[in-house]
């Protein structure tokens, strides 16, 4: 992102799944007016998170390609790291379970 300020419209573009930016547009659609600053912060820290992490997963990526789809040996699932993908994969069905009642 530029020095630009954050705007709705911003926060979407930067969004990089389709399912991010249905939920953002329905949390920010639907939320009330005096929660609207709390939500757009949370949304902007998520996407900050995201641009600051997307070269390290590009990385990976890469590595990936090269090693057969295996990744580099400090990189193994422990049960942390399976708890936090269970729950993440939980949120994102929820959010496609909710975009597809609507």
């Amino acid at each position: 992102m530029t020095d630009s300020p954050w705007t709705i419209d911003s926060i979407a573009h930067a969004l990089p799944h389709p399912e991010l930016r249905a939920a953002f547009t329905r949390e920010v659609t639907f939320t009330d007016v005096t929660q609207l600053p709390a939500i757009l912060e949370r949304w902007q820290r998520t996407v900050e998170a995201l641009a600051a992490e997307q070269p390290r997963v590009e990385d990976l990526r890469e590595y990936a390609l090269r090693h057969d789809g295996a990744l580099p040996s400090d990189h193994r699932e422990t049960p942390e790291s399976r708890a936090r993908f269970d729950d993440w994969e939980a949120r994102m069905r929820q959010l496609r379970e909710g975009h597809n009642a609507a």
